[in-house]
């Protein structure tokens, strides 16, 4: 079982996927200098062992801020997740928002055409 564990800089989340505690987090800022590049290995994963670790779990976005370029590849590992979702493995989502405008934007940039289940859920 191959674990991921990326620790949190200024600049880049803290990434774990750790099936053996069941664990699967992005936290923190993102706004690496190539988020395409950052994300690679959290891509491969999802796509090499998401089918087996990820059914019946939960994804936790806890994503403070994240610039465009980091968006765009967030909406990536969604589609990604959403994929697994029509394949019949039950991965659910937590998307953890600032305020009311945080929801919005997440609702219509992200959930938007999506079927998986995602939690809204007000950080405090």
């Amino acid at each position: 079982m191959e674990a991921i564990f990326i620790k949190a800089t200024d600049v880049s989340p803290e990434v774990i996927l750790n099936p053996g505690d069941k664990k699967f987090s992005i936290s923190g800022w993102s706004r690496p200098e190539s988020p395409s590049k950052f994300y690679t290995p959290v891509k491969n994963w999802i796509e090499e062992n998401g089918e087996k670790y990820l059914n019946n779990a939960t994804v936790e976005f806890k994503v403070d801020y994240f610039n465009t370029p980091s968006a765009r590849v967030l909406r990536e590992l969604m589609d990604m997740l959403e994929n697994l979702h029509k394949k019949g493995i039950k991965v659910n989502v937590n998307w953890y928002y600032e305020d009311e405008s945080a929801k919005e934007e997440f609702t219509y940039e992200f959930a938007s055409g999506l079927t998986l289940p995602i939690n809204l859920i007000e950080k405090v």
